[in-house]
């Protein structure tokens, strides 16, 4: 289980940089974005698809129709919604949309005839997951309240949808990402990766054709306005937090109950939230303290709660 929530914290310390991806590409619309690093991400998972051939040849074509449902609406279009939601409402608004997820994936996973490895009682779930919710939240108050008075109305709600139909796909993606995993021990975590990266290439490549067309026609450069720095930060995005990223998540998902996995995306927040201070060059203030020792002592409090139900007596 301690291989499991390091690989968990490992790759949400990779995706907590997709964060900061659209502040350094801000003439970058989202989907082009997300497109562009998921045909990164293809491209390498398609390299080494040759190396693990064998193995991916077990595949049958409902697994390979999995892999991608699974690599293209839980992972590009999430990022396309979650981009243009942080975009419209604010990292706030998002963060809290996605503090959901544990408890979603809990309430989903956490009971008999689910498919998870280790079901526990309520009574011991309902703090932990409560110390996450609140520690999610009362780290984003500051920002929240700024982000509030200075959003227009009509844009902050189309922000909240975007935010909520990035949560409900990421509710849906790590359970049956699991469940999968769970359910096929002898399938590497590894060769999971790349089936999911090398069935979304030819999707991510003609998405990223149809959104930027229109541009191309009007004489734009075919990498965007800033050609150099797209390049660079479509690879870092693409390879560690596209391919790297999923990869470690995927070595966690098959080592963790799903009801337990869920909760490791809280980590994605705590390192996008120090990332973006980093960016900012500012200092942390009181409450984000507080919240991220609030986000620490939920997950760590659930992790012994999963440790004791799995301990054989």
């Amino acid at each position: 289980m301690f291989l499991g929530v390091l690989f968990g914290v490992l790759g949400c310390a990779l995706w907590g940089l997709i964060y900061i991806v659209p502040l350094w590409l801000p003439d970058y619309s989202p989907a082009t974005i997300a497109m562009g690093r998921f045909a990164v991400y293809g491209a390498c998972s398609l390299v080494l698809c040759w190396h693990y051939r064998r193995e991916l040849s077990a595949l049958k074509v409902s697994d390979w129709l999995k892999a991608f449902c699974l690599g293209f609406f839980g992972n590009a279009v999430y990022y396309i919604f979650l981009t243009q939601g942080i975009r419209w409402a604010g990292v706030p608004t998002s963060g809290m949309l996605m503090a959901l997820i544990p408890l979603n994936v809990a309430l989903l996973t956490n009971r008999p005839g689910a498919r998870t490895s280790v079901v526990v009682p309520w009574r011991r779930l309902w703090l932990p997951l409560l110390m996450i919710l609140l520690g999610l939240w009362i780290g984003n108050i500051d920002e929240f309240s700024e982000i509030s008075s200075q959003t227009s109305s009509k844009e902050y709600w189309l922000g909240f949808f975007c935010s909520f139909t990035a949560m409900a796909l990421w509710t849906w993606f790590p359970i049956r990402n699991s469940q999968w995993l769970i359910a096929h021990p002898k399938v590497s975590p590894v060769v999971w990766t790349c089936a999911q990266g090398g069935s979304i290439f030819p999707a991510a490549v003609l998405c990223f054709s149809a959104v930027n067309f229109d541009s191309w026609m009007n004489g734009a450069s075919f990498f965007g306005p800033d050609p150099v720095v797209f390049i660079c930060v479509m690879l870092i995005a693409g390879l560690a937090c596209g391919w790297g990223g999923m990869a470690l998540w995927n070595m966690m998902s098959a080592r963790l109950p799903v009801a337990l996995s869920g909760q490791m995306i809280v980590f994605e927040t705590i390192f996008s939230v120090i990332y973006a201070l980093i960016y900012k060059q500012q200092a942390p203030g009181w409450t984000l303290v507080v919240g991220i020792a609030l986000l620490l002592s939920g997950v760590s409090l659930s992790l012994k709660v999963f440790q004791d139900a799995s301990r054989p007596y």
